[in-house]
């Protein structure tokens, strides 16, 4: 800004001084505004180049095409300086034809080389740092624009050499003009996505405000930040486009005038969908997501524990509440947005259709999600067995159950499997686990002193009921062994294993000092028949010893 404020500066003096005559002060007016954008395109190659602090270099270009590419952008901001001021000093002064045309030739000329040495400029270091000259880099965007680009300049060329110098003038400038358009919106993007991410960001104050005040998650604030950048950047490329067909006529101006006929809104059927309206919900959609947050707080922190219900049906209170807010909130922003209710109940008849069909087991499981939180034969907390898998009810959701099974893991299951098919609640009612042990010892063996040590040994374990009492019996005997079977009662199926697995260590080791046999059941096996062989040989010395011996 500096070089634009001391042309301006220079001017007014003398203006004040009244040195400038009424043609000269449109060139001094000219000459300002010169100045403003020539020092604007040096800065703006200074600000993308940063020859001096290669750490906040935004280009992905190294120290050695910084230093070969500055030079083109002070070459480029004294050619437009000089070169507009000329075209307009020759215009007001009322130069001749003749000199009006070589004027715009050599500056035409001039902004053709000062494009093509760039192209050169840039071929060689593309050249230079590919490791493997024989195998050069493909890029084909990058080759179609530098093709464009020197078809352009070889087109103006040739046309200043054969007389068409307005168009060899306009086309060079056009060139020139596109790049500090692209490099400005460069420039523009990358700080626009900078400052959204840094603005609407889950660690700054403002993302944790919004997942204190309206229940957002981190995920959804950043979210948020870069569907707003990515709406500003398309808006930017928007005006940018304008301004680079400026020259064609469609200006920037044609851009402003987009965004006020998008800005009177769009109409879809009877609905008129605009911005102000999109906001406005959006608005109320927040609103609403708070009240229902605050009114779900108080359920959780002030009411419910106050009453009687267990942890499942606090549970599914608070589940039902939430997802009739969220849905009261959306359609308090529909609305907002100016979709009432009988125009909703149009849009969900055309769409019950697919419902019926693409989205059947979707409504079934949603709807077995409400049945289960209603009803509640699983809750969570309950000890549940489906097919061969058991485990703990970790969480009830509208269109799936979490159960963790016993390697931590998280089974998934479809709200309809709880509800259609046969499932096993070991904890549904407060059931009592059972504990069952069955072995056998010899016969031989002291039955009474085995069943004291199994009493015994069932009393030590705190966690074995009085009531139902512990049973010990011996269901058969048989190969010399007497099997026994004992059971005993805990206060919850979760206990029985590991009880279980206790009464086991301590009976095994007391078994083993005792001295009794805890081995499998002895088996005889008998033959039935005589095989015809050995019936055969059995016969022929019934015959040599005679019938004594044979019937012996």
């Amino acid at each position: 800004m500096l070089p634009g404020f001391a042309a301006l500066a220079f001017v007014q003096s003398l203006r004040w001084s009244a040195l400038l005559s009424p043609a000269f002060d449109q060139i001094a007016t000219r000459f300002v505004g010169l100045s403003f954008f020539a020092a604007f395109l040096s800065a703006l190659g200074g600000a993308l180049l940063l020859r001096a602090q290669p750490s906040w270099r935004l280009l992905p270009i190294g120290d050695g095409a910084a230093q070969t590419l500055r030079p083109f952008t002070w070459a480029a901001a004294g050619l437009v300086f000089f070169g507009q001021l000329l075209i307009t000093a020759n215009v007001l002064v009322g130069a001749s034809a003749a000199a009006s045309t070589a004027a715009n030739a050599l500056i035409a000329l001039l902004h053709l080389a000062l494009i093509a040495g760039v192209l050169v400029a840039l071929g060689r270091l593309r050249a230079a740092a590919q490791p493997d000259p024989e195998k050069p880099a493909r890029n084909s965007l990058l080759a179609i624009v530098a093709l464009v680009v020197w078809l352009a300049v070889l087109v103006a060329f040739v046309a200043t050499l054969t007389g068409y110098v307005n168009f060899a003038l306009k086309t060079a400038q056009w060139m020139v003009w596109g790049a500090i358009v692209g490099a400005t919106l460069y420039l523009m993007m990358t700080f626009t996505d900078d400052a959204c991410r840094a603005a609407l960001s889950s660690s700054n104050r403002i993302g944790r405000s919004a997942n204190s005040g309206f229940g957002v998650g981190n995920r959804t604030v950043d979210q948020i930040g870069v569907l707003l950048s990515a709406v500003l950047r398309l808006m930017l490329i928007m005006l940018a486009f304008g301004a680079v067909m400026a020259p064609f006529g469609a200006g920037v101006t044609s851009v402003f005038e987009l965004f006020g006929t998008l800005a009177g809104g769009i109409t879809v059927g009877e609905i008129t969908i605009s911005p102000g309206a999109v906001l406005r919900s959006i608005a109320v959609l927040f609103v609403a997501l708070a009240i229902m947050r605050g009114l779900q707080h108080w359920l959780v922190n002030s009411y419910l524990p106050t009453t009687a219900m267990d942890a499942g049906a606090q549970n599914s209170v608070t589940m039902v509440a939430r997802y009739a807010g969220i849905i009261a909130a959306v359609l308090w922003a529909l609305a907002a947005l100016g979709i009432g209710m009988e125009k909703l109940a149009v849009v969900l008849g055309a769409l019950s259709v697919g419902i019926g069909f693409g989205l059947q087991a979707i409504t079934q499981n949603f709807v077995s999600g409400l049945i289960l939180l209603a009803e509640r034969p699983v809750k969570i907390g309950d000890w549940v067995r489906i097919g061969n898998q058991e485990g703990d009810v970790k969480r009830i959701n509208v269109r799936s159950t979490e159960i963790q099974v016993a390697d931590r893991s998280t089974l998934i299951v479809p709200n309809s499997e709880l509800i259609t098919k046969t499932i096993q609640n070991m904890t549904l009612a407060a059931p009592i686990g059972r504990i069952q042990l069955q072995f056998s010892v010899p016969i031989e063996s002291d039955l009474d002193a085995v069943r004291t040590m199994l009493f015994t040994a069932f009393a030590d374990q705190s966690e074995v009921l009085d009531d139902p009492e512990v049973k010990v019996f011996i269901d058969s005997v048989d190969g010399g062994r007497a099997k026994l079977n004992c059971f005993a009662y805990v206060a919850s199926p979760r206990d029985a294993y590991p009880v279980r697995s206790a009464l086991l260590f301590t009976l095994l080791r007391q078994f083993r000092e005792a001295g009794i046999d805890l081995g499998a059941t002895t088996t005889r096996m008998e033959l039935i028949g005589t095989p015809p062989a050995v019936g055969a040989a059995a016969g022929a010395a019934g015959i040599m010893a005679g019938p004594t011996d044979a019937a012996r």
